[in-house]
């Protein structure tokens, strides 16, 4: 005779094959359902690439002197704007300020001179002073405003040549070099830093060629870093490399983008690349469409039993399945459940 676990066992199986979870004749199969739903289906293709930078610029010395202070080094990540040396700005300092004096100087005499003008031209008017003394008087007022004019250009070129002692960086970036030390005298134009912008990205997208015909520049595009925990990045392909690469077979593609925080140039990147949209298409769940001899159906509620509806399938998208003929979106479908039926099965819906 059988043990006691063996005969438990047994019992259990016997309890399986009485309680109608299998589809058969006279039984209830308790099953789940949802609706047929009507929306828009994209058509994606997957790749992955690489992220570079869209450039690496150069930090040069705008203006002459010694380097009085380096804030940065290789390897570190800086924002735009940040100063990353300084130069000695004493003899900047002390042109702004003579040029400045200069300027309230003749903001003062050409003040006076226009007050001169004004009367003037009041006492030609009136004919007390000859039309050469009036334009005399004018001519001493339009040259002082012209040299008014240049003294102010001259301030404001003595206030920027003072800001350019601080070396900044014009985009946030990372330190690729630093070709400059305390003490240095520098040149115009002598580079201090090479920096690799982080800001303005780009990625390099391989596609299959029979793709081709399907790209251009502006389709969508949806970056997601491994790295990040952040939504994608939605772009547009930006151009697209002519020719075919021999070595597998692919079109590329370049996807420029901004960083959206904290991704890296050389780290991977999954692309989304959506190469048309569908609208008003009726979608199910894969589980809803089963294998049958006369080829793909769902089950649709009918009361308390199910009808059996063959269908057409077509693109899959995660969990869910286009459906292209058979249906038209306002069904109630079997989802669990659905390979145990067959046509006129009777059903319990779980809640």
């Amino acid at each position: 005779g059988f043990n006691t676990p063996m005969r438990f066992v047994v019992v259990v199986c016997l309890l399986w094959l009485m309680s109608g979870v299998t589809h058969g004749q006279g039984r209830i199969i308790r099953v789940t359902t949802t609706k047929a739903e009507r929306m828009n289906v994209e058509q994606v293709e997957t790749a992955v690439g690489i992220i570079e930078s869209r450039r690496s610029p150069q930090v040069s010395a705008q203006v002459a002197g010694e380097v009085i202070e380096v804030l940065v080094d290789e390897g570190q990540a800086v924002e735009a704007g940040a100063v990353l040396a300084r130069i000695d700005a004493e003899q900047y300092r002390i042109a702004k300020s003579a040029s400045e004096s200069e300027s309230r100087r003749l903001e003062a005499l050409h003040t006076q001179k226009k007050r001169e003008a004004a009367r003037s031209r009041r006492l030609f008017a009136d004919k007390l002073i000859a039309e050469d003394q009036l334009e005399a008087i004018e001519g001493e007022f339009a040259a002082l405003t012209e040299q008014l004019a240049g003294s102010r250009t001259q301030v404001a070129d003595s206030q920027r040549r003072l800001a350019q002692t601080r070396l900044v960086a014009p985009v946030r970036a990372e330190i690729a070099a630093r070709h400059i030390d305390v003490g240095d005298y520098l040149q115009t134009g002598t580079v201090a830093f090479d920096l690799i912008d982080v800001e303005n990205l780009r990625v390099r997208l391989p596609l299959p060629e029979y793709r081709a015909p399907l790209l251009r520049p502006g389709l969508a595009v949806r970056l997601s870093s491994p790295v990040s925990d952040g939504p994608p990045v939605v772009t547009e392909i930006t151009d697209i490399r002519p020719g075919i690469n021999p070595a597998n077979r692919s079109v590329s593609l370049i996807v420029d983008f901004v960083n959206p925080g904290d991704w890296r140039p050389g780290a991977s990147v999954r692309a989304e690349v959506v190469l048309a949209t569908r609208s008003n298409v009726v979608i199910v769940p894969q589980v809803s469409v089963v294998r049958r001899p006369v080829g793909d159906v769902v089950y649709v509620l009918d009361g308390r039993r199910v009808v059996e509806q063959p269908v057409e399938r077509g693109q899959r998208s995660g969990g869910s399945v286009e459906i292209r003929a058979g249906l038209n979106g306002a069904e109630t479908v079997v989802v669990d459940g659905a390979g145990f039926l067959t046509g006129g099965s009777e059903v319990s819906v779980a809640e």
